[in-house]
């Protein structure tokens, strides 16, 4: 029973299927017998329409190949049209549409180099047509969405089962749909005044029910290579630049910088991902979404820290400061300022002593300076965060400082004075301290931690008169002067014939005026 109800179900699915194509095919014949009376020098926009139709109309007959020659054939006929500033967006506008079904095409048919081709000329053709300069934010919107469609064409096609490489997979369409929504932003603040008013006359009323894509509400249906009216094309503009202004481009700049993150992990390229890493938290700082950038630039720090690429890691810790301070994060504040005041720290003497005023700051309990560059309404509410754990004391809990783990201004170095020690002679150890630091350094407490835990109780100095009279301190660090502390003890018998040695030192002071 099951088996005949299948057969006439298969039957009547061939019948559907017969007389759709011969629909299609009809309905493609009947465009391609208008398309013979048209002439190119009148009817070129015509041209264009009825090589798409005729291709749309194969495309649903299933037969991609003959859709994508007509595609082909309209892109063409696209590229030959006469452009200006009043009919460019809807030129490129289409252009963008009948280039998504070529390269979607070409991905179909397992040709992804062909779709490569083709996307970089269509790109390389439109790239520098950027049409009214009061309007360039357009252009660089429309750039951006060409690489983010092409990347979501090429990530299909992989999940599909094609193969990418390490030099060609759809990240770096992501970066560069990323790079243009950048400078669609730049553009916006440089040609969209703060406060320009939307025009009363709503140029773009009807922008919702446009008959054709890509023309202008307020000359839909004109043809003419010059605008109908000067007023009313310096009102839309106007109103386009307003609309921009409304626009938070950073939400569109972080999920195309997420997706070429996840990309380039996915292909192996750390030092890519780690860029745009960066470029990311960039964003989340001017969306003062302040602790996600912070956390963002924290996860690549070591690793431009190990590669010692310290102009770098000077400009990522400097952005770490102003989100640290505007979010009150008081342990990355203090750390980050102690390493900017370092050796590596590519900043001037001026700023590392401004950083190190605002460590005494804290260790005061005082509110500390605000970081240059940060907007006016988030240094208030940071002051005003500040200002409230100062009053509570804070500041004098212990801040532990994992110093091995960044480039501080504080160098140390350990070592005993000889190889080898007698059994009842004493074990000598020297600890030097260099600062680097633009402003002298106080220490009230410096420990010295051994292989053997029985032997830190030797290694311990604790400076009297770190408090009472700082410059008498034997643990007053002066800049570019190397402090010495010596300790000596006797080891116990047990440990004859043992190795030991130094492990870490840890130290607790503040920064002196």
């Amino acid at each position: 029973m099951l088996s005949g109800l299948s057969c006439l179900l298969f039957r009547l699915e061939n019948a559907f299927y017969e007389l759709a194509q011969a629909y299609y095919h009809h309905e493609s014949r009947v465009v391609k017998a208008h398309r013979d009376h048209l002439n190119k020098t009148t009817h070129a926009l015509l041209f264009v329409r009825h090589q798409f139709k005729v291709a749309f109309y194969n495309e649903l007959k299933q037969d991609s190949h003959t859709a994508l020659k007509h595609y082909r054939q309209a892109y063409l006929h696209l590229h030959e049209l006469r452009i200006t500033d009043y009919n460019l967006l809807e030129i490129k506008t289409n252009s963008c549409i009948v280039n998504f079904k070529i390269c979607k095409l070409c991905f179909e048919h397992n040709t992804p180099l062909d779709a490569i081709s083709q996307f970089r000329r269509h790109v390389d053709i439109y790239k520098s047509k950027i049409g009214t300069a009061d309007l360039a934010f357009e252009h660089s919107a429309w750039m951006s969405k060409q690489f983010a469609v092409f990347g979501d064409l090429f990530e299909e096609a992989i999940r599909a089962g094609l193969t990418a490489i390490q030099t060609q997979h759809p990240g770096f369409y992501y970066q560069e749909a990323a790079r243009y929504a950048i400078a669609r932003k730049q553009l916006c603040r440089g040609l969209c005044p703060a406060e320009l008013k939307y025009p009363a006359s709503d140029p773009l009323a009807e922008a919702d029910k446009m008959e054709y894509y890509g023309q202008r509400p307020w000359r839909q249906g004109h043809q003419s290579l010059e605008a109908p009216s000067v007023q009313k094309e310096r009102e839309g503009i106007q109103a386009l630049q307003y609309r921009e202004c409304q626009v938070d481009h950073s939400w569109l700049v972080i999920p195309l910088l997420s997706s070429a993150i996840a990309q380039f992990k996915k292909y192996k390229s750390p030092r890519m991902k780690r860029y745009l890493v960066v470029q990311m938290g960039e964003e989340y700082y001017h969306a003062k979404d302040y602790s996600k950038a912070l956390a963002l630039l924290g996860r690549v720090t070591w690793e431009y820290r190990s590669e010692r690429w310290w102009s770098i890691l000077t400009n990522i810790l400097q952005l770490s400061l102003r989100c640290a301070y505007l979010v009150m994060s008081f342990e990355e504040y203090v750390t980050v300022s102690i390493e900017l005041m370092g050796r590596y720290a590519q900043v001037p003497r001026e700023e590392k002593i401004r950083i190190q005023m605002n460590l005494h700051k804290i260790f005061q309990d005082e509110v500390p300076e605000p970081e240059h560059g940060c907007e006016h309404d988030s240094v208030e509410k940071g002051r005003a965060l500040w200002t409230t754990i100062s009053a509570g004391g804070k500041s004098r809990s212990p801040i532990v400082v994992e110093m091995n783990s960044i480039t501080a201004f504080v160098e140390c170095k350990a070592c005993f004075t000889a190889d080898s020690f007698l059994c009842e002679s004493p074990v000598t150890v020297k600890l030097g301290l260099h600062s680097f630091a633009p402003m002298p350094i106080r220490f009230s407490q410096l420990s010295v931690r051994f292989s053997n835990e029985a032997y830190n109780q030797f290694g311990i100095v604790v400076d009297e008169n770190a408090v009472d009279d700082p410059i008498e301190s034997t643990s007053y660090l002066k800049p570019g002067q190397t402090l010495w502390h010596t300790f000596q003890f006797i080891v116990e018998q047990d440990d004859v014939d043992c190795n030991l040695s130094t492990l870490t030192s840890t130290s607790s002071g503040t920064i002196s005026k």
